[in-house]
């Protein structure tokens, strides 16, 4: 890939849009693009890694897989998002498994590149700091949610949030049913029941893997945990 086309492309992360213009020229010299399959590993859990990616498009599951084959996904990665960072500034082994979910372009940031830039740009140093801080953020939500929130608020919560984020009311899920549940931490014949049940209710349309949010107000109010309360199931 053309160096001016890559540069565009680390342009629009938002971790870098706020990088000085000769110093994206600097990184995408060494930056690398690498295209996978769907269902393509990136790395695995246990491996050594130098570098860090971003996701030009496609989607990248992070996982952990127990000894029996039953895997839990820890994050969804979509265009625009990065993942890997924190392996650049502590060495230690890769924790995840990290797995195309589609056909997918990887912009892969070979680490030295990553710290000489941190030298040379204060706005680079900011952006990194506050993608980890937003991650932190949703790690905090996400344990709140698993913790205080039952199976049918938390598939709500993230149906608005997937209409929040697209600004209309028909979603298309970005990935199968069954990573979905996983990310939410229900099974997939659960996440389909109640799929089902709040369609019965009125509060969505269910037509695969699109979804049509029929009652906002009234889907995002199944969402906020009452308070005092506990997750039931």
């Amino acid at each position: 890939m053309a160096t001016g086309l890559l540069e565009g492309i680390i342009a629009n992360m938002p971790m870098f849009k706020q990088v000085a213009r000769q110093h994206l020229a600097e990184l995408a010299r060494h930056a690398r693009v690498q295209h996978l399959r769907r269902g393509a590993t990136v790395c695995r859990r246990g491996e050594w890694l130098t570098c860090f990616f971003g996701v030009a498009y496609g989607h990248v599951k992070l996982a952990l897989r127990a000894d029996g084959g039953e895997e839990k996904v820890l994050r969804l990665v979509g265009p625009g998002e990065t993942f890997g960072e924190a392996l650049v500034f502590r060495e230690r082994p890769n924790p995840l498994d990290a797995v195309a979910l589609s056909d997918t372009m990887l912009v892969v940031f070979p680490g030295q590149a990553i710290l000489t830039l941190l030298d040379r740009d204060p706005n680079f140093t900011r952006g990194l700091l506050s993608s980890f801080s937003e991650r932190i953020h949703s790690m905090v939500d996400e344990i709140e949610a698993s913790t205080l929130l039952s199976a049918r608020q938390r598939i709500a919560m993230y149906l608005e949030s997937l209409a929040a984020e697209s600004g209309a009311s028909r979603v298309r899920l970005p990935v199968t049913k069954t990573v979905v549940a996983s990310r939410l931490g229900v099974t997939k014949e659960t996440f389909s029941r109640l799929l089902r049940e709040l369609a019965s209710q009125g509060l969505i349309t269910v037509d695969k893997r699109d979804i049509v949010l029929r009652d906002r107000p009234r889907l995002a109010e199944m969402a906020r945990p009452a308070a005092g309360t506990r997750a039931q199931r």
